[in-house]
């Protein structure tokens, strides 16, 4: 029979032991926003608050899948929907849009990134195209999940105006 001693070590080491699966490298976050402010520059004064996100995929995605490419890079491909039905009519605004991100410390901490999307609106013949680019904090809780904090700075074309925006989205992490 090994002594209480030797379970302490035993179970110690293997605690350390499935530390490094917990440390692995994110293959993929799928998320939302929870919570949004945009603020109109310029002739723009629109502000939109929202909690959680109503403007869900406005400006800033309303979903969004990050596919890691190692640990300093990933590619997100975005989508936000908006749609309204009332007294047999139905209007729709439509965001999709993708985003390449940068973590120089690896996937917990600090990011920055540059963004495009197309918006398309019910009854408009243009669709207007946003760019943009921003920074976050990216905070790993655990191994399966993930908060982001950003900021961005977007500019539309078709006299869209410039924004900036601030969010805050939650992801559930799957590891490599």
């Amino acid at each position: 029979l090994l002594s209480r001693s030797a379970l302490a070590v035993v179970a110690g080491t293997m605690l350390v032991a499935a530390s490094p699966a917990q440390a692995q490298e994110p293959a993929l976050e799928i998320g939302t926003t929870l919570t949004s402010v945009t603020i109109g520059l310029g002739d723009n004064d629109t502000t939109v608050v929202g909690i959680p996100s109503s403007s869900f995929g406005l400006l800033n995605p309303g979903v969004y899948a990050a596919i890691f490419a190692g640990s300093t890079g990933s590619f997100e491909p975005q989508l936000g929907l908006i749609w309204a039905s009332s007294d047999g009519e139905s209007f729709h605004f439509l965001n999709a849009g993708a985003q390449v991100n940068y973590f120089p410390g690896g996937p917990r901490g600090v990011y920055v990134f540059g963004t495009a999307s197309i918006i398309d609106a019910s009854d408009e013949s243009a669709n207007p195209k946003a760019v943009g680019g921003g920074a976050g904090y990216r905070i790993a809780v655990g191994d399966r999940l993930a908060f982001r904090l950003d900021g961005r700075y977007l500019h539309f074309t078709q006299n869209g105006g410039n924004a900036l925006a601030f969010g805050l989205s939650i992801g559930g992490v799957f590891n490599r």
